[in-house]
């Protein structure tokens, strides 16, 4: 067999040289043609099983020869062959190939070795760098030919088996980068930088090209054999052309460019290479330059396409601090067509639509959704919560059939994650068992598939925005009353990218403060992240939380759920700020904005700064003691579950007079501000007083049974009654509300409390069901109170009766322009600092059903509806 080989070989340059050099038309008994025939024919008779390796070795010669003789076999007669002729020889010659894939996908590797064998030839390199500018059309031909069958090879191997694009493990072996195919890889740069940059022939083999590039960084695995040759730099200096220069080139190929572009950040090297380039503002610097070309025609659906790559590329670089800086205006429309596709990608049969999969399309909105006005604008999306949530639920059970199955999975854990920092949406999802079910088997899992840990992450942190996190309360206890119990208990919330002033701040801290830190590098073992109960253990066990508030805490999901699990807990607060300018995100001037808080690095030194935040933590520790000797006084009073109560309302106690001890001579505190603000009650009515029992009077009291015993709602009607008047007021006040531990705020807050309650009644005693639109000024006032609406927008809003709320609501919800302007307007009117994002999206939810239910008035709806 090897001898075989041999002559093979031997007739092959034979052939070569007369093809050259000689006359291949000449017909003698010794032709090197008949030779190679019969001697093909004789390996084809002879046929072994046994020596298919060494056939197998003969063919990367075969298709060398085939490719160089046909080649060169067109150049030789192509003279006597219009132009034109030949491109539809070639275009013939491709078009078959590609039926042939058609019908036989199998011969996918057949056709790309086939094709990537012209393409690394020398001929061919010399060719792609040549840079005088001297293109042959011949040359050009071939180019375009065996580019766009690579790219098509490739193509179809991805429809058959979708793993091969999206797998994140293995890497497939159909192309590998040696010294050839890099070779190959840098001189299309060059190639291709020679039509951005010098004459802009418009040759079909750029598109060709493009295409090919894009399907090999379409398979996660070559990614890096891209970045390594340098396509990250090369795009960035393809899109920082000038203006003038932008317009000779075709939207087709930016289009590719773009798609390119996207291909990469799928993976984070190609992330990483583009944000060393600041590709962000050569991303924004091209956006504009796009736009002013299409101005002068008409938006289609191929500029959407482009458009909607952008933006994936975009949140794909961006950080999420800077993308919770982006306006809803400016990418509704892009989220509008994501959201679509999405829809549609979910009913295809092979979970595509458009240009992309379903998991790209969900890949995006998990980045977008980090801005809580995205957020809110995707679920308010039509039934897009309710197709999130089946989807969610059919592949978190099918989820490492396939790796497409597990990106898809992944995704929709990191969106349900950002849902279920909305209050309205977790309890829909803690009412889901399902879902609930999924997400804790999910949260026990222990593999360490990088999916699989983005997961189990996700799950964590949905759990404890449920409140679903079940620690160890008894071993909380245990370790509680294990230590010395006089100390303060101090937890620091940071996030991970400020641990070197963490670090600091904790070192300066230890040499003054006698109490117990927690900080999780000095308590836990790396990773941190996945410590979940042990950080809601020194949650629950500290007294005060420290929380160093900059823009990357603010865009921390796992530092947000501690905010939220802290604020639940009713913990006691003290945000720490860095530098003069920086503010806090919406979500936690919601959880934590009446909180007293010190800022490093603005007027006072860092010494000074020290001194007050000990100080703040020092009032805490007087206060604690305080505690102590109420607790013990009052435990011979009470039964266990009284004793708990008791407990709770010291500890509230505690925190209002922190906050006010910031303004009381005992530190001087000129910088820190702080707004006590203590709630009594913590739901209102949904019947009238009257049919309240004991128990439902106690948990809207939300005070110690000790303190305030009433045996149903006409006693506590009658109660009320009582202290309508001054005198009655201050005698309660004095004579016992004080003696049981309660402060002169909660007092006033019960007063006040009173009085809304008894006009609210009014209202459920009188007018039980009415439409909306018969609703009077204090109706409209009590569905303010039950959607938890603040009296400032009841103010601006300044409704008279209920046709104006149905009025309002419908031009609101019906126009998302609407929506994103009124929520300014009323962040302008009532202040930045008193209406945010929450509040608004409570307002939306409630306008929209009572619209929706106004639409039809068969029966009458009672006026408490959430």
């Amino acid at each position: 067999m090897t001898c075989i080989n041999e002559k093979i070989i031997d007739s092959i340059h034979q052939i070569e040289n007369l093809l050259f050099c000689g006359d291949i038309l000449n017909e003698t008994s010794s032709q090197p043609l008949i030779n190679l025939r019969n001697q093909l024919k004789q390996i084809d008779d002879e046929y072994d099983l046994n020596k298919k390796d060494e056939i197998e070795s003969l063919i990367p010669i075969l298709d060398y020869f085939e490719i160089n003789s046909f080649c060169h076999f067109i150049k030789l007669y192509s003279s006597v062959i219009p132009s034109t002729l030949v491109t539809v020889i070639f275009d013939i010659v491709r078009l078959k190939i590609y039926n042939n894939l058609i019908v036989y996908p199998a011969l996918t590797d057949y056709y790309f070795n086939l094709s990537l064998t012209y393409l690394i030839a020398d001929s061919t390199i010399d060719y792609l760098i040549d840079t005088k500018n001297i293109l042959s059309n011949l040359d050009e031909e071939f180019l375009h030919l065996f580019s766009s069958i690579c790219s098509r090879s490739i193509y179809v191997k991805t429809k058959i088996s979708y793993s091969i694009y999206a797998s994140h493990k293995n890497i497939p072996t159909f192309f590998q980068l040696n010294n050839s195919t890099e070779r190959l890889l840098k001189a299309l740069i060059t190639y291709l930088n020679n039509y951005f940059f010098n004459n802009h022939q418009k040759y079909q083999s750029y598109i060709s090209i493009f295409k090919w590039l894009i399907n090999m960084a379409n398979v996660y695995g070559f990614v890096p054999y891209l970045v390594n040759t340098g396509y990250p730099y090369a795009i960035s200096q393809w899109m920082s052309l000038e203006k003038i220069e932008f317009k000779d080139i075709s939207l087709e190929l930016w289009s590719l460019v773009v798609t390119l572009l996207h291909n990469l950040v799928r993976h984070w090297m190609g992330v990483e290479a583009l944000n060393k380039l600041k590709m962000i503002d050569t991303l924004k610097e091209w956006r504009e330059n796009y736009i002013s070309v299409i101005s002068i025609t008409d938006y289609d659906e191929n500029d959407q396409d482009i458009l909607m790559a952008y933006y994936l590329v975009y949140s794909a670089l961006l950080e999420p601090k800077e993308l919770k800086k982006e306006s809803i205006s400016s990418i509704r429309k892009v989220l509008d067509y994501i959201l679509e596709q999405t829809v549609k990608a979910f009913d295809s049969i092979d979970l595509t639509s458009g240009a992309y999969n379903v998991c790209e399309y969900l890949d995006g909105l998990a980045k977008f959704v980090v801005n809580d006005t995205f957020l809110i604008y995707t679920i308010s999306y039509e039934h897009i919560y309710e197709l999130f949530t089946e989807k969610f639920l059919l592949f978190d059970t099918i989820y490492e059939l396939t790796a497409l199955n597990t990106i898809i999975c992944a995704s929709l854990y990191t969106i349900f994650w950002s849902i279920s920092f909305l209050p309205e949406y977790s309890v829909k999802l803690k009412l889901n068992a399902k879902f609930v079910s999924s997400i804790e088997q999910r949260a026990k899992t222990q593999s360490m598939d990088e999916h699989a840990v983005v997961m189990r992450r996700a799950a964590k942190g949905i759990l404890f925005n449920l409140g679903s996190t079940h620690t160890d309360m008894q071993s909380i206890e245990d370790n509680h009353n294990d230590e010395d119990n006089s100390k303060v208990k101090v937890m620091i919330s940071y996030a991970h990218k400020d641990t070197t002033f963490c670090k600091k701040l904790v070192t300066k801290m230890q040499e003054r403060f006698q109490g117990d830190i927690w900080v999780d590098f000095n308590k836990l073992s790396p990773q941190y992240e996945d410590d979940w109960e042990e950080i809601a253990k020194a949650i629950t066990q500290c007294d005060v939380i420290l929380m160093i508030v900059t823009e990357n805490y603010c865009s921390s999901k796992s530092c947000r759920r501690e905010v939220i699990h802290a604020d639940k807990r009713n913990k006691r607060m003290i945000p720490i700020y860095q530098g003069k300018d920086y503010k806090a995100d919406d979500w936690f001037e919601i959880r934590v904005g009446s909180a007293t808080w010190v800022r490093f690095g603005d007027k006072k030194n860092d010494e000074e700064v020290m001194e007050i935040l000990l100080g703040l933590i020092n009032v805490l520790d007087k206060s604690k003691k305080n505690d102590e000797k109420l607790t013990s006084s009052n435990k011979s009073h009470l039964n266990i579950k009284s004793e708990t109560n008791t407990i709770n309302m010291i500890n509230t106690q505690t925190v209002e007079t922190i906050s006010s001890a910031s303004s009381r001579p005992i530190i001087e505190i000129p910088d820190i501000q702080s707004q006590p603000e203590t709630t009594v009650s913590n739901a209102t009515p949904t019947s009238s007083i009257e049919q309240w029992t004991c128990e439902e009077i106690q948990q809207w009291l939300h005070l110690p049974p000790s303190t305030l015993q009433l045996s149903s709602g006409r006693a506590l009607i009658a109660y009320m009654n009582l202290l309508s008047y001054g005198d009655a007021q201050y005698d309660e006040y004095e004579h016992r509300m004080r003696h049981n531990g309660i402060s002169r705020e909660q007092f006033s807050n019960l007063i006040s409390s009173f009085a809304s309650v008894r006009s609210l009644n009014n209202i459920l005693t009188i007018t039980p069901n009415k439409f909306f639109d018969e609703w009077t000024r204090e109706e409209i006032k009590y569905w303010f109170q039950q959607n938890k609406l603040s009296d400032s927008l009841l103010n601006t809003l300044d409704f008279v009766d209920g046709s104006q709320l149905i009025t309002y609501g419908k031009l609101i919800i019906d126009s998302p322009v609407r929506i994103d302007q009124e929520y300014d307007r009323l962040r302008n009117h009532i202040g930045n600092d008193r209406f945010h994002l929450n509040e608004y999206a409570r307002l939306l939810s409630g306008l929209k059903k009572i619209v929706n239910q106004s639409k039809s008035k068969e029966e009458p709806v009672s006026c408490n509806i959430l």
